[in-house]
């Protein structure tokens, strides 16, 4: 019994630390925790670009809790300034489709439709300003009768989720879906 409470304490010691190393920023502070990896044995050189956009679909569980898929894009940009990568070598676009593109209307929109507010705005915002682009799925903004004019104001709409996936593919990015 006493090696049992003696592993249990190491195991809480052990996995508080990793907690307390997680973190935000430099970039995106309103999320895009991450972790640092000390010694990593595969290295992210400074002088490459990186292009990558996500594929994002799937909404929150239930209206007025954050889409945590939003959060890996901006733990990418967040750890590429921590590993020294120049910011204009850091591309970064994601791709909304699906249930989870109601979370990209406006505030009064989703709170009519949601009956809460929407708790995705101000990471989504201060994503954008990082540089990320927010792309929604036309056909996605179709289907669920989402008007131009109740769409944040820097969230680009492309036709549909596939061209927007088809362009940033000849602009050289990669894909990482959910």
């Amino acid at each position: 019994m006493r090696h049992v409470i003696i592993a249990g304490a190491l195991l809480t010691i052990v996995a508080g630390q990793a907690a307390a190393q997680q973190q935000t920023g430099p970039v995106i502070m309103k999320g895009g925790t991450h972790s640092p990896v000390p010694n990593a044995t595969f290295p992210a050189p400074a002088d490459q670009v990186y292009k990558i956009s996500w594929d994002i679909n799937v909404g929150s569980a239930k209206p007025g809790d954050a889409n945590a898929n939003f959060d890996v894009p901006a733990r990418f940009v967040n750890q590429a300034a921590v590993l020294g990568i120049p910011r204009g070598n850091v591309q970064v676009a994601v791709v909304v489709h699906g249930s989870a593109g109601e979370e990209l209307l406006t505030n009064d929109e989703y709170r009519a439709r949601k009956g809460v507010d929407n708790p995705n705005i101000a990471f989504l915002e201060e994503m954008s300003k990082a540089g990320v682009r927010i792309i929604l799925c036309g056909q996605t903004a179709a289907n669920k009768k989402m008007p131009r004019d109740k769409i944040l104001p820097f969230v680009l709409v492309a036709p549909s989720a596939a061209f927007a996936h088809a362009v940033l593919h000849q602009q050289g990015f990669t894909v990482n879906p959910f």
